[in-house]
């Protein structure tokens, strides 16, 4: 990822109705594991460290990201705890970690099975993972393209690759659903317009980015209990057995 698109991410996370949607569900999801005392967090991908920041608040909380860039950004954030390494090959001892958050990380990589694996173990007997991640491949545009992306990811094949090695899948749905009709309509015309090297702006009108906030935070809230069948995220919650 460019160094352009981690100075847009970070004048965006703040605001945009896509970034503070996200940043509340995990807030949301994690708050309620009832994690053991001052667990150890891995951000994985932390990329500007928004999330990692947040995260700080559940634990002690790294974050692991390959390129030197994110770390600028991340240093503007406060965050100081911070490993350089790939999502392949992950520089922690065997059952290291309470819990791993992979946002929009998995679909970058050449080798997913071997990220899972790696994750699976590095966590502690009981610890989990949140993962999210693009969905529905024929949805794959050039602002796809130009963050990088192999592939966007069916439920089903996300749900293989994760209890193929070992995790049991404790939750799973579609995310950004209240707004998918205009997501979709958006990733309509990515298909064939637009750069496939440089992602589109993150703005948005302030009255419709509101309104799409407003959507998104009701979705949060209902996510534990209700989830859409439909959605341009896929988000899982694994467990590693005890």
């Amino acid at each position: 990822m460019g160094k352009s698109e981690y100075q847009k991410m970070f004048e965006a996370e703040n605001d945009y109705f896509w970034f503070v949607a996200k940043q509340r569900l995990v807030e949301r999801m994690v708050g309620r594991l009832g994690l053991p005392k001052d667990p150890v967090i891995l951000d994985l991908g932390c990329g500007t460290g928004v999330n990692l920041k947040n995260l700080e608040k559940f634990g002690f909380a790294l974050g692991l990201d390959y390129f030197a860039e994110a770390f600028q950004y991340c240093a503007r954030r406060n965050c100081r705890s911070l490993v350089t390494a790939t999502q392949e090959i992950l520089p922690f001892r065997d059952a290291d970690l309470d819990l791993v958050v992979s946002l929009d990380t998995i679909e970058h990589t050449e080798a997913p099975g071997k990220m899972i694996a790696e994750i699976f173990r590095t966590l502690k007997p009981g610890g989990y993972l949140l993962i999210t991640v693009p969905a529905y491949q024929p949805l794959y545009s050039r602002h796809d393209h130009a963050l990088g992306h192999k592939l966007r990811y069916r439920k089903r094949g996300l749900a293989e690759l994760v209890t193929g090695r070992g995790f049991e899948l404790k939750r799973s749905g579609h995310f950004y659903g209240l707004v998918f009709p205009a997501a979709l309509g958006l990733k309509v015309l990515q298909k064939f317009f637009g750069s496939q090297t440089e992602t589109i702006p993150y703005y948005l009108p302030f009255p419709l980015n509101q309104i799409l906030r407003a959507l998104c935070r009701l979705e949060v809230w209902l996510f534990p209990y209700f989830r859409l069948p439909f959605g341009t995220t896929l988000v899982f919650l694994c467990q590693k057995p005890v």
